[in-house]
Order: C-alpha cells, then structure tokens, then sequence
C-alpha cells in the first residue's frame, strides 16, 4: 500500500512540474513575440506618437530588465525554446529598444522642431488647418519657441484675430531670448499689428460701427501700454474716445428717430441710455466733436431747472395760475426721460389744481 502511495505521489508531482514547465515555456515564448511587436511598432516619425512611445520604450526597457532577473537564471530547457536561442532572442529585443529608446529620447526633446517643420510644410501646401494645427502643437510643446510663435502670431494677424495675439507678444518679449534676427521679426510684426489694428479700427468708425471700433482701439490701447513700437502715439486714446462717441452718438440717433416716427418710450429709453452713458464717460464732454454735437439733454435740464424755480416763485406770490401752467410745461418737458426729475412738480401740480378748479 505505501508503495502503491508513493508511486501516485512522485507521479503528480513529476505531473505538476512537467505542467507547469509547459506553462512557463509558452509564456515565455508569447512574452518574447508580445515585445517583438511592440518594438517593432514604435513609431520615430509621427511627432504625435513620438512622446507617447518614447515612454512605451522606457516600459518595455524595464519589461525586458525584469525578464532577465525573473526568468532567465531559472530557465530550463523546453520544446518550444532553448537556452541559447532565449538569450539570443532576449539580447536581440534588448538592443533594438534600447537603439530605438535613445532616438525617441532624442526625438521627444526636439519634437516641437518636428511639429513646426511639419506646419511649415503644410503651409506651403496650402493646408491650412493641418498646418495651423501642427503650429499649435508645437508651441504646446514648446511655449516659449520664438520662430513658432512669430509664425502663429503672422497668422492671427492675417485672419484680424487682434485680441489673440497679445498673449502671445506678452510672451515673445518678455519671456523669450531671442537672436537678432528673431528681434527684427518681432520688430516688423510689432508696427505691422499696430498699423493695421488702428486702421481697422478707424475705418468701423467712419462706417458708424462705432462698438466694434471700440473694441479694437482697447486691445490697441492695451498693446500700446505694454509693449514697445515706434507707432505707439495719442492716436489710440482719440481712437477710443472718437469710438466712444459713436456709440453715444448712435444712442442719440436712435432716440431722434424714434421721436419723428412717434415712438416716444423708445426715445426715452435711448436718451436715458445717453445720458448714463455719459455719466459712466465724463471726459466726452470736453472732447471737442462730441460737445457741440450733445449736449441739447443739459440744456433741456437747464432749463426745466429754470421753470421749476419760477413756477414756485409764483406759487410763493399766490399767482397760482400762472404758477400751475409752468408746472404742467415742465411736466411735459419730463416726457424725454433724458434727465433727472424733480419730485416738487408732480407734487405742486397736485396740490395747486386743488385751488384752481
């Protein structure tokens, strides 16, 4: 019976390790094809792959380290391989990731040279959204990359994309070391965005598109105030104010057209806006093309002030008729809605019809 016992012990263990051999032999094997694969697919053209695999050739480096201390000195020969073909195979994977994990790490420092290269292509060819987005990659691996950013500055500039392109000045002068040549482009491109900034910008105010011209002579305001061109002068500030006034000259446009047409709460609106409007840009009143050109509220206000005091001037010397039809004149003058009210008029029409009627 012990015999018997033995014989069945030794033969499921002999069972066990011939398994389990098997196992670790096809393991293997399918290891060393798996990373043959994947070396083989490692990519050193695409500059979008390029940093992805440079870490996958860092992996596989680290893979095939722990093989080595894991496997190969407890390896005994099997079918499927031998131990001289496990160390040839395994020294050939070794060398070529290793070849191909210092190109990518060559590749992955430079690879925003390749992704400008590319666009510089890609421009060339007229692809314009494959360059622009390959000029984007570029600066997003390399911020601080002047070429790039001179390029990608050129290209908002010609699509009128004025806003966008003081980030990009912000860093290109205050970030960046450049060589001559790169400081002569930046030279250039900063009149040239200055000269047509304004221009663009002065041509939406004869146009009447007053709002619009704002916005720009701001960003030319902002451009002016931090960074450095022989352009730079008063002409930005009398752009906004000049753009300032057409928009408070459009309120005014629109409020006289509503009265000829009969729409008076519009006008009303539209002289309010004006005249808040104006509080908000005091400094319009001392800017000669808008003084002469608004300021018929004030005036309106004068008088009404006027009226007022002379109703209660009346009122005081009981000439109370008198005193309620200039009441009822300034109550009118109320309907313009383009100035303060004086709360003494509702209250002394009031109280004077009281005594007339």
């Amino acid at each position: 019976m012990k015999q018997n016992l033995y014989f069945l012990i030794y033969f499921f263990l002999c069972y066990q390790f011939t398994f389990a051999d098997k196992i670790d032999c096809e393991k293997i094997t399918s290891f060393l094809a798996k990373k043959e694969i994947q070396i083989e697919h490692l990519n050193l053209q695409d500059p979008d792959l390029i940093p992805l695999h440079y870490l996958l050739a860092k992996e596989i480096s680290k893979e095939l380290k722990e093989f080595r201390s894991d496997i190969i000195p407890f390896f005994t020969e099997c079918p499927e391989i031998t131990f001289s073909n496990l160390i040839n195979k395994y020294d050939e994977l070794v060398n070529r990731v290793h070849t191909k994990c210092d190109s990518l790490a060559l590749l992955n420092e430079n690879v925003y040279l390749i992704f400008y290269a590319k666009a510089i292509d890609e421009y060339q060819l007229n692809h314009e959204e494959e360059a622009n987005y390959l000029l984007d990659r570029s600066i997003q691996y390399n911020e601080n990359f002047p070429d790039a950013i001179l390029l990608k500055l050129n290209k908002l500039l010609d699509a009128n994309h004025f806003e966008a392109c003081l980030t990009l000045l912000n860093t290109l002068y205050y970030k960046i070391q450049m060589d001559r040549v790169q400081e002569m482009q930046a030279i250039e491109f900063t009149d040239k965005f200055y000269d047509k900034l304004y221009k663009t910008a002065d041509s939406l105010v004869k146009i009447e598109h007053a709002a619009e011209a704002l916005e720009l002579f701001e960003v030319l305001e902002t451009f002016c105030l931090n960074l450095p061109s022989s352009y730079c002068n008063d002409d930005y500030y009398h752009g906004v104010l000049r753009s300032k006034a057409g928009i408070y000259d459009s309120y005014i446009a629109v409020a006289k057209v509503a009265e000829e047409r009969g729409n008076q709460k519009i006008a009303e609106h539209f002289y309010q806006y004006a005249l808040e409007y104006l509080d908000v840009n005091s400094y319009l009143n001392n800017y000669e093309p808008v003084t002469e050109l608004y300021r018929s509220p004030k005036e309106k206000k004068e008088i009404y002030d006027r009226m007022v005091l002379q109703a209660l001037a009346l009122s005081i010397k009981e000439e109370f008729s008198e005193s309620y039809k200039i009441f009822l004149e300034a109550k009118k003058m109320e309907e313009c809605n383009c100035f303060d009210k004086d709360f003494r008029v509702d209250l002394m029409i009031h109280e004077l019809s009281k005594l007339i009627h």
